[in-house]
């Protein structure tokens, strides 16, 4: 009977060190205004990363003088990956309407960046263990969503101009006959 008391301690000792939580304080940089949300998703290992299972944890915090900080100290320990993004209308999502580009400034785990595609998982992945990490993600904006939407702005506006311009054109020369 001892034997078996002392076995079902043991199991449940390791079972609590097992299960215990691991810490992580984000610092989040780059935003261009106080607006909206800084939008936080954590990916549990690869597959998460990869999407092939759901997120570990989403959560929005408030910016304030161009940052954002948060902290979870309830995850288990493991490797995970976390994407940032200004949610600036607070919709929950990282719009992407022309081409599927990323029309919010956004950024990954360790720094990581890059304009197209998904970084490397070894490049991003975050190590969470006993020890507190912390981590700190700069907001950049996709070059390419940049130009895009310029394109979208500025394409109607040189329209109207260069229509405006040949609108006057043919009234002066009906003017003139």
């Amino acid at each position: 009977m001892k034997q078996k008391l002392a076995l079902c301690a043991l199991i449940a000792a390791l079972g609590t060190g097992a299960a215990s939580a691991a810490d992580i304080d984000l610092t989040i940089t780059g935003f261009g205004d106080d607006t909206g949300l800084a939008r936080i998703v954590v990916m549990d290992g690869e597959a998460g990363y990869r999407g092939e299972i759901p997120v570990a944890r989403i959560a929005s915090v408030p910016i304030r003088a161009g940052r954002a900080e948060w902290r979870a100290d309830d995850l288990l320990p493991g490797r995970y990956a976390i994407i940032a993004h200004h949610d600036r209308d607070g919709d929950g999502a990282l719009n992407r309407p022309f081409l599927g580009l990323p029309q919010e400034p956004y950024g990954y785990s360790n720094g990581v960046w890059t304009s197209f595609g998904l970084p490397d998982w070894e490049a991003v992945a975050v190590d969470l263990g006993e020890a507190p990490v912390r981590q700190a993600i700069r907001l950049r904006m996709n070059a390419f969503a940049a130009v895009s939407q310029m394109a979208l702005v500025g394409l109607p506006a040189l329209v109207a101009v260069f229509g405006a311009l040949a609108l006057l054109r043919r009234l002066r020369r009906t003017a003139t006959i």
